[in-house]
């Protein structure tokens, strides 16, 4: 027995593939789940700071001490 996972991009033909696959002999749908992206996961806060990260928008400090200076001065 062999298994093949399949990721399908356009969910439009999701519904006519399993209706070929179900109808070959010898072939089961084991399970189909959604893919879950960063885009379900996060919020929009979250996305914007790992673009910044991304981007090199980032601080750095010494110390807790100079944290705290640069944040609030």
């Amino acid at each position: 027995m062999s298994t093949i996972t399949i990721q399908v991009e356009n969910n439009s033909v999701l519904n006519g593939l399993k209706k070929i696959l179900s109808v070959m002999e010898g072939v089961t749908i084991i399970s189909s789940k959604k893919s879950v992206t960063d885009q379900d996961r996060l919020n929009a806060t979250s996305l914007k700071a790992i673009k910044d990260v991304k981007a090199g928008k980032t601080h750095k400090a010494s110390s807790a001490d100079d944290l705290l200076n640069q944040c609030l001065y």
